[in-house]
């Protein structure tokens, strides 16, 4: 259990360590432009390439997006109202509390728990979430939202174009998914790069910021485990699937939100610093979840 975990989780801490230190000693991570190539590019080609690289029926990875919409749906209500109740602003406080890090972290962790039949349930949670952070996160984080913008939105596109490949039976050919894993490969490292550089700025001379980031790291795996638990309870799940969306949605705040809060000139600092709060907490819940699911 340890060394799966250990497995999953050295990779990740060592390329935020890495770009900690260059955020320290360099400017080579200063170049907005790193954030766009990884959105618009990177995010697509991983999500296409997951796709259409896993073995599942049509009508089970429908039965687990309406599940995954369901968790979101409702953990955005629960957030909203405990936001409101701390008087705090949910412009840039519900996509981070809502979307949990699913991609680099949750596919990751579902691969060394539950092994490829959970990495590829894990994919499709993974799927819905892209979409939840680039129209919801989008959506308040900007102030504004446009049905014209989403059908812009480059993992929208490669989740539809995924799905109806599957339907179809359709697939490309070789040097085509060689390119898109190959694309995919960039986004991970640079996203936590950027992470690791947003950490290095961090002042934690604000008490009033740490406290609310501390409380705020502790909701998230909380209102993502609930929300999960109470949909399970409805949703003609098998164990398996039950349990590999219990633990993503329990997964930390995703760097994806830092993204969007840097781009809409939110609260960088705070988010980054609940990503780094919430990370050991939903490991221990992931593991938990574990523990239960092979008892």
């Amino acid at each position: 259990m340890l060394s799966a975990l250990a497995s999953s989780l050295t990779p990740i801490l060592l390329l935020i360590c890495l770009g900690f230190f260059l955020g320290k000693k360099t400017n080579y991570l200063e170049s907005p432009s790193l954030g766009a190539l990884v959105s618009n590019l990177g995010l697509p080609a991983l999500l296409l390439y997951s796709v259409l690289s896993m073995q599942m029926q049509v009508f089970s990875m429908l039965k687990i997006i309406s599940a995954t919409v369901s968790v979101l749906v409702l953990a955005g209500v629960v957030s909203f109202i405990f936001l409101k109740s701390l008087k705090l602003p949910t412009q840039f406080y519900l996509p981070p509390l809502v979307n949990p890090n699913t991609g680099n972290l949750g596919i990751p962790i579902a691969y060394a728990l539950f092994g490829n039949e959970g990495m590829a349930i894990a994919v499709v949670i993974s799927s819905v979430v892209q979409i939840s952070h680039f129209t919801l996160g989008v959506g308040f984080m900007s102030g504004s939202y446009s049905v014209k913008q989403l059908l812009k939105n480059g993992p929208v596109i490669a989740l539809v174009v995924g799905a109806l490949f599957l339907s179809f039976n359709l697939s490309l050919p070789a040097p085509l998914m060689n390119t898109l894993n190959m694309l995919s490969h960039i986004t991970l490292p640079i996203m936590l790069m950027l992470l690791g550089k947003s950490l290095s700025n961090l002042s934690i001379q604000d008490g009033k910021k740490i406290y609310r980031a501390a409380a705020l790291s502790f909701f998230r795996p909380f209102v993502g485990g609930l929300s999960a638990i109470l949909v399970i309870s409805v949703f003609p799940l098998t164990h398996l699937e039950s349990s590999v969306l219990v633990v993503l949605s329990m997964m930390p705040v995703a760097v994806i939100s830092y993204m969007l809060a840097t781009k809409f000139k939110g609260p960088t600092d705070e988010i980054a610093l609940m990503i780094l709060i919430s990370l050991p907490l939903s490991l221990c819940s992931a593991a938990a979840v574990w523990w239960f699911y092979l008892s």
